[in-house]
């Protein structure tokens, strides 16, 4: 696999990689693959030369008035969420190389009070489960706590606990965000998981758990993914394998289901492996509407009519858009459903990590000396 990493570094650039062979390069592909050289622990082999080299490229991204970090080109709509994502990885990356941003998080000082924090999180409909209000609910708990770790300024402890106290107060019945029907079921995992990330790593307990677990065992399907189309996809899949990881080590609440269910999901994600050693987003593939109709037992594998119904919907969508390229907004180009990517092979060996440091299995010893992150944010597990 790492062979295969570096068959994306642009030829005469150490620290640009392209998203796929398909697609560009942009600073999230870096992180991206920094991410994996990581997890690996092959930034422990850097040079001097090579760690410092990496630090002054990733700092050339930070605006120097606000101190968000930002990317060449917008390729997506919502330039919020591009630019706070992006500083969220940027801020990982650097802990790696075991830096800090050149210069001050500035753009924090727009939430001045806590009334502020929860604000912003009704602003952006993070009460409703709006698409996307996860990631950015997350994304302003990882800036509060990457400073109150850096400061430690009992103004951003205040805010911090701010955040916290809007998400217990919002949570629906089964632990997530939204009151629509979605947002109970796999939409509301999905969505949750983001904010899931801040409650482990801040060692909160998390209200409704019980719940949590409940609806993430229930989302698998036969062959062992997460996903609401058949062959999983990523995304989908890291954010149940997370939770229920967590998960296991907060609770014993179907502790034994749990691991029964990891252990199904590690004979699901190597499908998702290419031959040239990298990950996809699914090999699975449905064009047609015989394509719907042969996946008929996939949509039934569970004992939720909702989840039934939620299946076959998507699929039909997928069907429909005769399963189009997947664009995220961090390049130009797309990747493909089947092509092997830095983004889905970072997800995908972070889940097979993930089930290594949670279950005892022998086909795992490979994925258990590995790193993970340090700082706040996705690729966080304590070891």
């Amino acid at each position: 696999m790492l062979d295969w990493l570096q068959t994306l570094r642009i030829q005469g650039h150490q620290f640009r990689y392209q998203l796929s062979s398909a697609s560009d390069d942009t600073i999230f592909c870096s992180c991206f693959a920094l991410f994996i050289l990581d997890l690996f622990g092959e930034t422990k082999n850097f040079t001097n030369e090579e760690r410092q080299g990496w630090i002054s490229y990733i700092q050339s991204f930070q605006n120097m008035e606000h101190g968000y970090f930002e990317p060449e080109t917008y390729y997506h709509s919502d330039k919020e969420r591009i630019c706070y994502q992006l500083t969220c990885f940027c801020l990982s990356a650097l802990t790696i190389l075991g830096a800090e941003p050149e210069f001050p998080l500035k753009f924090i000082e727009q939430w001045e009070t806590p009334e502020d924090i929860k604000k912003y999180l009704y602003d952006r409909g993070c009460n409703e489960g709006k698409p996307g209000s996860g990631n950015k609910a997350m994304f302003q708990a990882i800036f509060l706590t990457y400073e109150h770790e850096r400061m430690k300024d009992k103004n951003l402890s205040e805010k911090i606990d701010a955040w916290f106290e809007f998400h217990n107060e919002t949570q629906n019945r089964n632990g997530f965000w939204g009151s629509d029907l979605r947002s109970h079921y796999l939409h509301g995992l999905q969505n949750g998981f983001h904010q899931f990330v801040i409650y482990f790593y801040w060692q909160k307990e998390i209200p409704k758990l019980d719940r949590i677990i409940d609806i993430a065992l229930m989302s698998q399907d036969k062959e062992g993914f997460f996903a609401p189309t058949p062959g999983g996809e990523a995304c989908h899949d890291y954010d149940a394998i997370h939770t229920l990881a967590m998960a296991c080590r907060r609770t014993d609440y179907r502790k034994d289901e749990i691991e029964a269910c990891l252990s199904r999901a590690l004979e699901a994600l190597p499908s998702t492996q290419n031959s040239d050693g990298g990950f996809c987003q699914s090999k699975c593939k449905m064009k047609r509407l015989v394509d719907f109709f042969r996946y008929i037992p996939f949509y039934f594998s569970n004992s939720s009519p909702y989840l039934w119904y939620y299946r076959m919907r998507v699929c039909l969508g997928v069907v429909v858009k005769q399963k189009s390229p997947i664009y995220t907004g961090w390049t130009k180009k797309p990747r493909f459903w089947n092509e092997s990517n830095l983004w889905d092979t970072w997800f995908c060996c972070l889940a097979l990590t993930e089930i290594a440091h949670t279950i005892d299995d022998n086909r795992l010893e490979d994925f258990r000396n590995v790193d993970f992150h340090k700082a706040p944010g996705l690729g966080y597990f304590p070891q």
